[in-house]
């Protein structure tokens, strides 16, 4: 029982290349050391290589260390140890020392015996080889190739890694190789070329929690202790504009005639619209509103409006205040342009510049020097007068206007005429208003009493006489007041009859001229009429005010 344990601890060893002991039950100790006496024999008296790892991945432009042993029996002396690559059957392989691409980079490490350890150094995809131990002993005959060898990939490192994130979103970005790497490693994570010093974790994986329009950028990955660095791969964050802000250039004062040009600047992803607004009326769109030859009609309040599909953003009001000078410069009169000899009339002077005129200078025309200066100015003597005004950017003039002065008496002499005119006017229109309401029915036939026909014919006429009887003498008959020598009775009495009366006298020249006392009485008659009337009460005067006609045959 105790030989076929040892036959199977024999076969385990030359299997694997090491000793085994398993243990099932306890065996004599003479026995076992015995069977680890041969086995070393056996091993001491054979050729062999054996390596750490069969398969190798290394990263790119890394160190790979190829670790290595080899035996041979006693009494053999190494005449020459070497690694080859990819042997072929049938052919000495070639001795990678001996290669201009390996002999700078391939140092061998066996520095103690039977260690065959190597260092490759900056490998690269050429070097994905199969690269086996070779050595040969002084006995003739006695050399070995370690076949199979060591099989080396090369892998660079790639962040995988989403095109665009909204902000707010979750990420994961993977540090990827072709193959797992075969030494444990530490991931190193940067962006824009500057590590990330809290993202050291040897997991391959980055996770940006709630994304920030920071966090967007460039992004590799490295391994700690190894120079290599990956590609860099774009993580691009949209978000909605921000921090929009108008630029105005030139700066300073803007002056009527110059060109001006507003940039409109905002945070966005993706890059925004951008729109202009004067107040609120649209007046262009792009980044960059240009006005040429600007003019006071440019002034005002700027904005522009920045917007993606994410949302949009208003920036802040930029005033234009553009400067000029005077314009639309005139004469304002403070009350009538005709005055009265003595007095004045107040001329005031307005424009529209910017900034307000502050000079006015006043000018008659005719006069080269000026007669006056402020915004306001008092005219005493006739003429045509017109004002200037300035400010630092220029000046313009007004148009003259005309003022009249006049002396008192010729004033007086108008106002009284226009004056007595009006009252007259006046007074008419009040007694027709007044005659057309309160005039009674019965006026008609008071008014037929007033009216007289006078037939002062002595007897009959003649055709001679008849044919004279179209020729009317008028006459105008006025009852004025009685003189200042009357009686009170008598002045009581002219009091009534204060008004003017009219009388046309229509009369006819009799045959016999030799009678004037007949004559006189035909016209005392007429006034003791017109003294009749005159006494009636104060409703029918005012009725009867009006011109009393008397046609006397």
């Amino acid at each position: 029982m105790i030989v076929n344990f040892c036959s199977y601890c024999i076969t385990s060893s030359l299997k694997n290349g090491v000793a085994m002991v398993m243990s099932v039950r306890m065996a004599p100790p003479l026995p076992l050391i015995f069977l680890l006496m041969i086995h070393n024999v056996f091993s001491e008296n054979s050729l062999g290589v054996s390596y750490s790892h069969s398969h190798i991945c290394a990263l790119k432009n890394s160190s790979v260390i190829m670790s290595c042993s080899y035996t041979y029996p006693t009494g053999h002396q190494i005449k020459k140890v070497f690694w080859t690559k990819n042997p072929e059957h049938g052919k000495e392989p070639p001795d990678l020392s001996e290669d201009p691409e390996y002999s700078q980079r391939l140092r061998y490490l066996g520095d103690e015996p039977k260690n065959c350890t190597i260092r490759l150094s900056h490998v690269t995809q050429k070097d994905e080889n199969e690269y086996c131990f070779r050595f040969i002993t002084d006995k003739p005959g006695e050399k070995w190739l370690g076949h199979p060898g060591v099989h080396l990939t090369v892998t660079d490192l790639q962040v995988e890694a989403p095109e665009r994130v909204t902000e707010g979103d979750s990420v994961r970005l993977t540090c990827k190789s072709s193959c797992a790497l075969t030494d444990r490693a530490t991931f190193i994570w940067y962006r824009n070329s500057q590590p990330l010093t809290e993202r050291r974790d040897r997991n391959n994986q980055l996770l940006l929690q709630s994304v920030r329009r920071e966090d967007a950028g460039r992004y590799s990955c490295a391994l700690q202790e190894h120079t290599y660095i990956s590609p860099a791969v774009q993580l691009s964050v949209t978000y909605p504009p921000k921090d929009s802000f108008v630029a105005v250039s030139p700066s300073g004062e803007i002056v009527e005639g110059d060109s001006v040009t507003l940039n409109c600047s905002s945070d966005s992803n993706p890059p925004a619209e951008i729109s202009w607004f004067k107040g609120a009326t649209f007046v262009g769109s792009g980044r960059i509103y240009s006005i040429s030859k600007i003019s006071s009609d440019h002034s005002g309040e700027y904005k522009c409006k920045s917007s993606n599909k994410h949302g949009e953003k208003y920036s802040d009001t930029v005033t234009l205040n553009v400067t000029y000078p005077p314009k639309n410069v005139s004469v304002f009169i403070n009350g009538s342009g005709e005055i009265v000899e003595g007095d004045s009339v107040t001329l005031i002077c307005s424009s529209d510049s910017n900034p307000p005129a502050l000079n006015f200078s006043w000018f008659k025309e005719d006069q080269k020097s000026s007669v006056g200066s402020g915004q306001s100015f008092s005219a005493l003597q006739s003429g045509r007068f017109y004002c200037e005004a300035h400010n630092q950017h220029g000046s313009q003039r007004s148009d003259a206007v005309t003022v009249t002065v006049h002396g008192r008496k010729l004033l007086y002499a108008a106002g009284g005429v226009t004056g007595g005119l009006g009252g007259l006017i006046f007074i008419f229109i009040i007694v027709w208003l007044m005659r057309k309401k309160q005039r009674p029915n019965h006026i008609a036939q008071k008014q037929d009493d007033l009216y007289v026909n006078v037939s002062a014919h002595n007897g009959s006429l003649s055709e001679s006489d008849a044919a004279n009887q179209n020729d009317a003498l008028y006459s105008l008959i006025t009852l004025s007041n009685f003189s200042h020598n009357q009686t009170e009775g008598k002045a009581s009495d002219s009091e009534d009859t204060e008004e003017v009366q009219y009388v046309s006298v229509l009369y006819h020249r009799n045959n016999e001229m030799n009678q004037p006392e007949e004559n006189e009485s035909q016209y005392d008659n007429i006034r003791k009429y017109q003294t009749d009337a005159a006494r009636r009460s104060t409703d029918q005067m005012v009725e009867d005010q009006s011109v009393i006609y008397s046609a006397v045959k």
